[in-house]
């Protein structure tokens, strides 16, 4: 996963840099067969530098090769701060017999989104990242995650949990809508401009309503 990325500003609309703080208690453990987690929550400010640079390397490990054949290529510089934004906030799912035995993880930040409708903004929970370790895929943890951060902006009364997927990532693109029932935002390439300058997007913008 990765954040909003726009291309071409009359249509399809920027991020706004207004900021929605948010701050919460921890929330329950995760349980699985094989998994034993809590989730801990932390502001950019509070994230230790040695965690940082964990969810750095694992959207390096999963995204790399992904981000490498997009038309925008990989810039760590620029995931870097985007991971740094003064916005940004993680949960982090760790073991809850060892702290240092860290599982996975969501990047999000609350937003102000524009619509289609030029005096409309979007109150926004945008998942910027969702990287899980290999060896806890395929156990729900990415599921119980996205369902905490829609939990999050139900709480703090957004419109919508919004997220940014490639379309060469089919494997996501089920999860997000076969599975948890994410539709295109729409002011996603695919549902907002003609299929022939939709072609030349090599993502799709996903969201859900907060209830």
């Amino acid at each position: 996963m990765f954040g909003p990325i726009f291309r071409f500003a009359h249509q399809i609309p920027k991020v706004s840099t207004s900021v929605i703080d948010v701050s919460f208690d921890n929330y329950s453990p995760f349980y699985s067969q094989q998994l034993n987690l809590v989730i801990d929550y932390y502001s950019v400010d509070d994230l230790p530098r040695e965690l940082h640079e964990w969810t750095f390397q694992l959207v390096k490990t999963n995204l790399q090769d992904m981000y490498q054949k997009s038309k925008d290529g990989w810039n760590e510089e620029e995931k870097r701060k985007e991971m740094l934004a003064p916005q940004a906030r993680y949960l982090i799912a760790r073991s809850a017999t060892d702290p240092n035995d860290i599982k996975g993880f969501l990047h999000f930040q609350m937003v102000q989104e524009e619509t289609m409708d030029d005096d409309v903004m979007a109150n926004c929970a945008y998942c910027y990242e969702i990287q899980i370790d290999a060896s806890a895929r395929n156990q729900g943890l990415g599921e119980y995650l996205m369902n905490l951060l829609s939990q999050i902006g139900t709480y703090w009364k957004m419109d919508k949990v919004m997220l940014t997927v490639f379309k060469a990532n089919e494997g996501a693109f089920k999860f997000y809508i076969k599975k948890l029932g994410f539709e295109l935002d729409e002011i996603s390439p695919g549902a907002c401009l003609p299929l022939y300058k939709a072609r030349k997007f090599d993502y799709e913008l996903l969201s859900k309503p907060c209830s």
